[in-house]
């Protein structure tokens, strides 16, 4: 029994290991080539209703209703995308010629800490002197030279997004023909995917599309309406505090705050924390307050909007977001819990059972 039980166990892990990857090989390998035809997909979805309202009321042929379609969702997008990074470059600009004026204080302040943490130092034991003196001015050395390094970063990103216009054109355009030729051809399309289906799958895919879109992308609605609350509230109060660069900060604040595990607290507090001990109390209570408001408002919309059972426990999240990131990066970071709470909600509604509930 005992060997029959280790053998049932080495092949749990060992089907455990292959799927895992697969998954990754796909992620890593086949999801780049496939991505503009998934998203084209998802477009032909959300442009139905407007085609067939076309179809319906002037008589047009689906192929030219999802050209119509196709064409004003292309200049919605690309007008909304053009006003996003015009903003984004001019607070860009602003933020670049501003920067040597900011970084100007360093020195000043590196000295005003350094004076403020050798009253700590000499009141330790002369054994770990050296050692937090040694650490101490490695510290303000590193501070010092952040400037050219900060300069070097934002020449890569810089250069980076230069070099990577060419590939996301062709990408932008492969997605609107996809998607023209997929709303174009919807019927065809769907029974072509639904032959490739096993029979035996198809009753667990028709249980998973009612909880894809009930569950998941109600919980995507919920976030998004959450996450354009916090940017509003943030946005109204970095103004009040008169910051620079409020538009932007309160987009990338927002979007740290939509991700698990983080929260506005986590840019927020060490924030408030820094314009403290540089002496700008204001700016820090200032912080401090428009964390405590944006944290309870969350915390009275979340439960209504997203309810109790769409999330993750926070360390499946964390556990989600690391593997994520460790397989692709900053996009598995953001996208594996998604796929977790997907997971999570097929197992709820019975669809799959991927663990025991009950001991």
């Amino acid at each position: 029994m005992a060997e029959k039980r280790l053998v049932r166990v080495l092949l749990t892990l060992l089907c455990a290991a292959l799927c895992a990857a697969a998954i990754w090989l796909a992620l890593t390998v086949l999801l780049p080539w496939v991505l503009p035809f998934l998203l084209a997909l998802g477009l032909a979805w959300l442009m139905e209703p407007a085609v067939k309202m076309l179809m319906g009321r002037f008589r047009l042929r689906r192929g030219l209703a999802a050209a119509l379609t196709t064409v004003g969702l292309a200049l919605l997008l690309c007008g909304a995308l053009g006003l996003v990074l015009w903003r984004v470059g001019y607070e860009l600009a602003l933020l670049l010629g501003r920067l040597p004026v900011l970084l100007s204080g360093l020195p000043a302040l590196g000295d005003h800490v350094g004076d403020w943490a050798y009253r700590f130092i000499v009141a330790l034991p002369v054994q770990l002197q050296d050692f937090a003196k040694d650490a101490l001015d490695g510290f303000i050395r590193q501070g010092i030279s952040l400037p050219a390094k900060l300069y070097d970063v934002l020449a890569g990103i810089a250069a980076g997004a230069a070099a990577a216009v060419p590939d996301a054109m062709l990408f932008l355009f492969t997605t609107a023909l996809a998607a023209f030729f997929t709303s174009a051809a919807r019927p065809q399309v769907l029974s072509f995917l639904s032959r490739q289906i096993p029979v035996s799958w198809r009753d667990r895919l028709g249980k998973a599309v009612p909880v894809l879109k009930t569950s998941l992308g109600g919980w995507l609605r919920a976030q998004g309406l959450l996450m354009l609350v916090t940017f509003g509230e943030l946005t109204v109060g970095f103004l009040i505090l008169q910051v620079d660069l409020a538009l932007l900060l309160a987009a990338l604040v927002a979007l740290v705050d939509a991700l698990p595990v983080f929260g506005t607290g986590t840019v927020l507090l060490p924030w408030a924390l820094f314009s403290l001990l540089s002496g700008d109390w204001k700016l820090a209570i200032g912080l401090a307050v428009l964390y405590g408001l944006v944290s309870a408002v969350r915390s009275l919309l979340e439960p209504r909007l997203v309810g109790q059972k769409a999330g993750l426990p926070p360390l499946a999240a964390l556990f989600a977001m690391y593997v994520g990131f460790r397989a692709l990066g900053v996009w598995g970071m953001i996208l594996s819990p998604l796929a977790a709470i997907f997971l999570k909600q097929l197992h709820d509604s019975g669809v799959f059972r991927l663990w025991r509930d009950s001991p």
